[in-house]
């Protein structure tokens, strides 16, 4: 089982001292990931045409811009949120589970480990929902966490930490239907499962 990550950012509009941070993950079994790939291919084809499918990745910052929401209001049909509402019944449909952490710690908000000797509590969260899943779903399973890439430094350091915390801590230790090592990943490059990923942390952090 694959279950990719990805984070997303915000700051209040009424209120700038209000942020949080959302830190999701979907997953997705390995012998379906082509046949997921067609079919979100497929999706973006329908509604936003085909050289939108076949050169633009889903971003959620894209497909929920504010004024979508009012052509809806104006009884106009918005082909972003058509795509969006088909996309959410498709992930139902396949009973993809979906993972997340929403922080408005200011120093844990961002999902960026400062001291890889103590993994933050926010990815802690989300491996042992991730673990429970996967003991409960996919037993005897393993479960491969892929992150959208950031910056080299901040991917070492969430590296380190991570599987430092799966391979040197009781609680990590516990959570054995998780490959120890995290994979990185980049979105742009036609990599469905952190478009996915994308996807439903910009619909936890909107609300």
């Amino acid at each position: 089982m694959l279950i990719f990550f990805d984070e997303a950012f915000r700051v209040s509009d009424r209120n700038p001292a209000i942020s949080l941070g959302a830190l999701c993950g979907i997953a997705l079994p390995e012998d379906h990931l082509a046949r997921i790939s067609q079919d979100v291919f497929a999706l973006k084809r329908k509604h936003l045409g085909s050289d939108c499918a076949n050169d633009k990745e889903i971003k959620g910052k894209d497909i929920f811009k504010h004024f979508a929401f009012k052509l809806e209001q104006r009884g106009i049909p918005s082909r972003n949120l058509a795509f969006a509402n088909d996309l959410l019944d498709y992930i139902n449909q396949r009973k993809l589970r979906v993972f997340g952490c929403v922080c408005f710690e200011k120093k844990l908000q961002k999902f960026q480990v400062e001291d890889v000797a103590s993994l933050d509590k926010t990815f802690r969260y989300v491996f042992e929902r991730v673990d429970m899943c996967l003991k409960i779903e996919r037993p005897g399973r393993f479960g491969k966490l892929v992150f959208d890439d950031r910056d080299f430094d901040t991917n070492r350091q969430n590296s380190e930490a991570i599987t430092r915390f799966f391979q040197r801590s009781a609680p990590g230790l516990a959570l054995d239907s998780i490959i120890a090592t995290p994979f990185f990943a980049i979105s742009q490059a036609q990599n469905i499962g952190l478009q996915l990923a994308d996807f439903v942390t910009t619909i936890n952090h909107l609300h």
